[in-house]
């Protein structure tokens, strides 16, 4: 039993929810026919599939024509456009937006301000066909893929730990408690506004966060979540004020019972 087959296997046995098509994807030369193309010698694994969903959003966010991304159960991508004045001149920049599901932000009681999409902006649905993705797997396989990482996702968020969603090529979508971040790839962003300085303001000013800066987002656990490896990473832990109020009186304590010596 691989990894990753034990690991959702093991969920199973404490939910209701199933993971077949990740629990084969675990295993080499499991899926087999129509769904293999004979130009591959083994089918890619659970990341190689989410990477080729992340190249195909990266690749929709940099057309001219703008057009909202849905990928179903997780959130809505964008890019808009803002504005700031700069040394006395307007300047336009592509901000790219992540808007995550309602659904799961209510469900899950995460903090998270939701972006509308532009009226005048097409919203489509990502494509989980072979020809999109360019992926040896049926559009099928892809989307079960990608809606049992999600629902493994939700058992995560059920038991209050905290996650790192890599989306390479796009971001990394960071949830610290209630807390939701969405951090871009600096690629991305020099792609859309071509101009480094550009997007030197767009960070000065907050209006977006790079995904390197993830790694140094602390956890009350002192662990993350990252998907769609599905492996427990260590970061920096957040201590909490109430612990930090425990030391102080222990310190306190030993203090007096010193003076008392």
């Amino acid at each position: 039993m691989t990894n990753l087959e034990a690991l959702v296997t093991n969920v199973e046995l404490c939910s209701t929810v199933t993971f077949p098509t990740l629990k084969k994807l675990s295993i080499t030369g499991v899926l087999t026919g129509h769904e293999l193309d004979g130009s591959f010698s083994r089918f890619p694994d659970v990341v190689t599939i989410w990477r080729a969903v992340s190249k195909y959003l990266q690749k929709e966010l940099l057309k001219e024509e703008a057009q909202a991304l849905s990928v179903k159960g997780l959130g809505t991508f964008f890019v808009k456009k803002c504005h700031c004045f700069e040394n006395g001149k307007m300047i336009t920049f592509q901000k790219p937006v992540f808007s995550l599901s309602r659904t799961v932000a209510r469900t899950h009681e995460l903090q998270h301000a939701s972006v509308p999409v532009p009226g005048e902006m097409k919203k489509v649905a990502v494509s989980y066909k072979k020809t999109d993705l360019d992926v040896p797997y049926s559009e099928k396989v892809v989307q079960h893929c990608v809606q049992e990482t999600l629902a493994f996702l939700y058992f995560i968020l059920q038991k209050k730990e905290d996650v790192d969603f890599v989306l390479k090529d796009v971001g990394t979508l960071a949830i610290r408690g209630t807390e939701v971040t969405m951090a871009f790839c600096e690629e991305l962003l020099l792609s859309l506004n071509k101009s480094r300085d550009a997007v030197e303001t767009l960070l000065a000013k907050k209006r977006v966060i790079l995904d390197k800066e993830v790694t140094h987002f602390p956890s009350r656990f002192g662990r993350v979540h990252q998907f769609p490896q599905f492996e427990v990473r260590v970061v920096p832990r957040k201590v909490s004020l109430t612990e930090t109020s425990s030391d102080l009186q222990n310190g306190l304590s030993s203090a007096g019972k010193r003076g008392n010596v």
